[in-house]
């Protein structure tokens, strides 16, 4: 059974909010704990599965045109049915077009669920996509904060810097670095956006345009 990615909840002091603009409600959670700070990327949640693809809604394999990239070098690659691995696919430009990356590296792995629903620890996540030579978020910060008042400065300072892969920001994604159950989930990962975040013109995958990559040679 496929398994569809959480929703997640937004750090109180975002400077965008989504439609449902549900916010974490206890940021003193990841205070004294380890924690991993990632790069939250401008593209589409996608699944990995059993060799296949899924989008958002896990409801059936995609087969849309933006997935072509993840399927062409990384899809065939997790074929454990008890393993799910998610991810953000920027070869569909969003609404932020970030500086040319190779074209096996348009996928970014953010989490490892199993098939009980246990979210792995973020060390696991490197480890298991390292050995697939699947490339994940760009960390921002590993460690412990030692208030809330220095996660709001780190995430402050960290929305005004450029996006690792070039341009524009999207936001900072927090969590836990240990593994948890999924009924935890709500508790042990949060984000912030930019703002305007999710206001577009027209939806992206309307007439949606490839990210610039670089060819891979062979």
């Amino acid at each position: 059974m496929t398994r569809k990615y959480p929703s997640t909840r937004y750090w109180p002091w975002s400077p965008g909010l989504g439609r449902d603009g549900r916010v974490h409600a206890d940021p003193q959670h990841f205070v004294g704990a380890d924690v991993i700070a990632t790069e939250k990327l401008d593209g589409g949640n996608t699944l990995l599965h059993a060799s296949k693809v899924y989008g958002r809604s896990v409801s059936a394999p995609s087969d849309a045109g933006w997935m072509a990239m993840v399927k062409k070098h990384h899809a065939w690659k997790v074929t454990e049915p008890d393993v799910h691995l998610y991810g953000e696919d920027i070869y569909a430009v969003h609404s932020i077009a970030y500086d040319p990356v190779p074209e096996d590296r348009t996928y970014y792995a953010f989490a490892l669920r199993d098939g009980r629903g246990t979210f792995s620890s973020f060390s696991e996540l490197e480890a298991y996509a390292h050995g697939k030579n699947i490339p994940t978020v760009p960390v921002l910060f590993r460690g412990c904060f030692h208030s809330v008042e220095e996660i709001r400065g780190f995430v402050e300072r960290a929305h005004m810097e450029p996006s690792v892969l070039g341009g524009e920001r999207e936001g900072i994604v927090l969590r836990l670095a240990c593994g948890f159950a999924e009924q935890d989930f709500p508790r042990n990962v949060c984000k912030s956006v930019r703002a305007g975040h999710v206001q577009s013109d027209i939806h992206w995958s309307r007439n949606w345009k490839p990210c610039r990559v670089v060819r891979n040679r062979h």
